[in-house]
């Protein structure tokens, strides 16, 4: 079941928030931004790769799905 977020920030996304203060540099803005990217994508590829997993998903059956259009 999906849920939708709440428009009321955690702590830890106003303490993120916070810390933004303190950065005056528009390189030290990007380094972060990359730095909180790379994070999120190694959590998604973690995510992708447990289910693929779970599913026995393997590249055959990617393939297979590409074959058939997605059908």
């Amino acid at each position: 079941m999906l849920t939708t977020p709440s428009n009321k920030l955690n702590e830890a996304q106003l303490n993120l928030i916070k810390s933004f203060m303190f950065l005056n540099d528009e390189k030290e803005i990007r380094e972060i931004d990359s730095l909180i990217n790379y994070y999120l994508e190694q959590k998604l590829d973690e995510a992708i790769e447990n289910v693929e997993l779970e599913r026995n998903y393997s590249a055959s059956i990617y393939e297979a799905w590409l074959q058939s259009g997605g059908k």
